[in-house]
């Protein structure tokens, strides 16, 4: 074998090697492209999902307080009806008292 067929040996071996590192550079590239295309797709997943959450958590307390705003309406409810009924059982004894205070 003589010394230009080493020396070409040499540089073949030199340019496939240049190519093997170029390609896994270029796969090193792509491999963490893919990944952060990844990441940002599961962070917006995760942001859609709380928000999704959240606003399930509102509703929930939005109709509970609703509920509850109801409850307290009628309970005043009745209140102000016994109120009623009460002062109209009692409005002719009070006539009556005004009365018989004029009457004196």
């Amino acid at each position: 074998m003589s010394s230009s067929d080493v020396l070409r040996g040499i540089k073949e071996a030199e340019t496939e090697a240049s190519k093997i590192l170029q390609e896994a550079k270029d796969k090193a590239v792509q491999t963490l492209t893919d990944a952060r295309i990844k990441s940002a797709e599961i962070l917006k997943e995760a942001k859609q999902s709380s928000q999704a959450s959240a606003a399930s958590s509102l509703d929930e307390a939005k109709q509970g307080a609703a509920k509850e705003a109801d409850k307290v309406a009628a309970e005043g409810g009745v209140a102000l009806e016994t109120i009623h009924s009460s002062g109209e059982s009692k409005r002719q004894e009070a006539i009556e008292i005004v009365l018989s205070s004029f009457a004196e």
